[in-house]
């Protein structure tokens, strides 16, 4: 008799053990242009792993189509989802509005937004009813990439045919602010448009330069502007209610601690450029941007509703807190 309850004990001590190791199974939907083959895709597979340790066990499912994802993710297909910045910003005005035009200007002060989110006082702000940020990862700076380096500055846009993507609010804003003409596109199709010549610019990161062979549009004669316009950033949402409390905080907290692993992504792509591709601008053309990116992101903040003020006004915090000089801290408009 005591042999068998020993037994009985062991087994459903091993039993319980099994079940606190096991985690909880969850979908995440993952939004990249190669698929599984793809860079992003890999990162989730990474991601997947140390979720494990949080007692979540997801199940990745690729997609080629971001707005497919978005949608899946939306009808409650996907427990999860990793889209870019600007597509979450359906689900998220607050995170999204971290690739704001202007706003974070070099890789450092990303990350430092970027480790900032990951605090626990930040959490509230990155939920929005249902929907939960919580992991934000570096895709890139966005630059600028023309057909005729010849131009001098950013008033030389004016008359040009630049691809946009057709639901990028702010990009849309600042074709039609600088005098351009907008050619629309989405992210399947932006670069076959530049490279055939039915556009004069586009804009994209550099990681995209090869494989799609943006190359071929920029040609001896063209560039890419070196100074970024913007920040592309990789954001996994999710259902809140189906995953722990604390969840967010440790994938918030783990995006931050490997910010610099995954950014090398990023910076490799750049160095690998040729030099003779990078165009340098003058300090007044890089001021006269700023001006410009300053007006987009108020219109946007007060007149469009596209932007959230308080992630606005924390970017201009960390911009002023690295550079004193800037015109803009003492106009304090953000």
């Amino acid at each position: 008799m005591k042999k068998s309850l020993a037994l009985s004990a062991f087994l459903m001590a091993s039993l319980v053990g099994l079940s606190a190791q096991a985690g909880e199974s969850r979908t995440l939907c993952v939004y990249d242009p190669s698929g599984a083959n793809g860079d992003a895709y890999a990162t989730m597979k990474e991601y997947q792993v140390a979720a494990s340790q949080w007692g979540i066990d997801f199940d990745l499912k690729p997609y080629t189509n971001e707005k497919t994802a978005s949608d899946d993710f939306k009808a409650k297909k996907c427990d999860a989802v990793f889209l870019t910045g600007l597509r979450a910003r359906n689900f998220s005005k607050f995170a999204s509005t971290l690739e704001a035009m202007g706003a974070l200007p070099s890789y450092d002060l990303l990350g430092d937004a970027i480790a900032l989110l990951a605090q626990p006082k930040a959490a509230k702000l990155l939920k929005n009813g249902a929907y939960e940020t919580v992991m934000v990862m570096p895709m890139g700076a966005v630059y600028l990439m023309v057909r005729d380096r010849s131009w001098k500055s950013i008033e030389d846009i004016a008359g040009k045919r630049i691809t946009t993507i057709d639901f990028d609010e702010a990009a849309i804003h600042m074709v039609k602010l600088s005098g351009a003409s907008m050619v629309s596109a989405d992210i399947s199709t932006f670069a076959g448009i530049f490279n055939n010549g039915a556009a004069d610019i586009c804009y994209s990161p550099t990681t995209a330069f090869k494989p799609l062979e943006l190359e071929k549009g920029v040609k001896e004669k063209g560039g890419i502007v070196r100074y970024p316009i913007a920040q592309l950033t990789g954001q996994i949402l999710t259902h809140a209610d189906r995953f722990p409390a604390d969840f967010g905080e440790k994938s918030r907290q783990y995006g931050s601690e490997n910010y610099k692993k995954i950014l090398q992504l990023s910076t490799k792509s750049e160095a690998d450029i040729k030099d003779s591709y990078w165009i340098d601008i003058t300090k007044a053309n890089k001021d006269r941007y700023d001006q410009i990116f300053l007006d987009v992101r108020v219109k946007l903040r007060d007149d469009a509703k596209v932007y959230d003020k308080s992630m606005l006004s924390l970017m201009r915090r960390l911009r002023c807190s690295a550079d004193k000089t800037r015109s803009e801290c003492a106009q304090k408009r953000e």
